[in-house]
């Protein structure tokens, strides 16, 4: 029995040290969700455990008792079940993504999703129009469910991703703030009356909207088009960049003093935000700032002409002959429409 004591050690200290992120993940589940979540991964470590085991035994009395044998078997099954936490671990709750974060640099973490402590109330389907069933007299009543502010904010983003995603330019007129609006607005009147000097005042994404419009349309299209329009382009042509990969989220949603602003993190297959969004209440309804999604597309736009070796111009000429097939005119750097010096 002495030499058993080899495996007990070894194979007690391995099981603990994989059991570490197990019983935290199970523990997270209990903070955000209740008992009624963690009791599954509690339960799944004591079934680890007893598979190792009986593995080792069996493995003990075949091969003649030999103890590092025993001790190769107790750490294989150990590490064979954990295998099979990698789905546990790539949906698990904030408080473990935040305190395990180097993890998901292996991992590409689900969306995060909402943990109640309270099963929701499923509503019923539809009941044929014929049948009617009284309830009775004593039964409750339950109001639908009204979203707060956060709730609300997380259901436009979503909304809005999707939509952006399926080029539902409808959809994203409807979700699109002021501000967003406001952008299209000033880029119709740069694209009519920015001279040069002004036009390499602007961003670089700016700079070649304007330059594109000025290629592709004559003075007096240019002069017909509206914001609408505009925006319109800008969905079906993917200006507003929200990432390559599907697990994109928001999370700690922060509803501004006064309660009409909100700001939230968008992380993009990371638990690390990669930006700050804002949300703005107009008319009621909760809407986002489109704008802050043009810088990311702004990186990419110059990371492809740095890495193609050209200069910014060079890049800018090449990509609209290869989308229009007729070569720029230098004139486009002019305005379309004078404005008059005021004096």
């Amino acid at each position: 029995m002495k030499r058993l004591l080899i495996p007990v050690l070894f194979g007690t200290l391995v099981f603990g040290v994989l059991a570490v992120p197990k019983v935290w993940l199970a523990l997270g589940f209990f903070e955000e969700g209740g008992w009624i979540y963690a009791k599954t991964y509690f339960t799944r470590i004591l079934i680890d455990f007893l598979f190792a085991w009986v593995i080792a035994v069996v493995v003990w009395l075949q091969l003649e008792r030999r103890p590092w044998i025993t001790t190769f078997a107790f750490c294989f099954s150990v590490l064979l079940a954990s295998v099979f936490w990698f789905t546990p671990i790539k949906n698990a709750p904030r408080s473990f993504r935040q305190e395990m974060a180097f993890i998901y640099d292996f991992i590409e973490a689900a969306p995060m999703r909402e943990l109640p402590r309270v099963p929701r109330i499923v509503e019923r389907g539809a009941e044929p129009a014929n049948i009617q069933e009284k309830a009775p007299a004593n039964a409750r009543t339950f109001e639908p469910v009204k979203l707060g502010p956060k709730e609300q904010v997380e259901k436009t983003f979503y909304s809005l991703l999707r939509s952006l995603k399926k080029y539902e330019y409808e959809s994203v007129f409807t979700l699109a703030d002021a501000r967003t609006w406001t952008y299209f607005t000033e880029l119709k009147e740069l694209a009519l009356t920015a001279d040069r000097e002004e036009l390499e005042k602007l961003r670089p994404i700016d700079r070649f909207q304007v330059l594109a419009l000025r290629h592709i349309k004559n003075a007096e299209q240019l002069s017909e088009i509206n914001e609408k329009s505009l925006f319109r382009q800008a969905v079906l042509q993917g200006w507003f960049f929200v990432g390559d990969k599907p697990d994109v989220r928001i999370d700690f949603i922060d509803i501004l003093s006064g309660g009409n602003e909100a700001q939230a993190d968008i992380i993009v297959n990371s638990i690390i935000p990669d930006n700050r969004l804002e949300f703005i209440k107009e008319g009621g309804a909760w809407k986002m700032n489109l704008l802050q999604l043009l810088p990311t597309q702004e990186e990419k736009l110059m990371a492809t002409f740095q890495e193609r070796g050209q200069s910014e111009t060079e890049f800018f000429w090449n990509f609209l002959k290869q989308e229009t097939g007729k070569d720029p005119d230098p004139e486009i750097w002019d305005p379309v429409i004078e404005v008059p010096e005021q004096g």
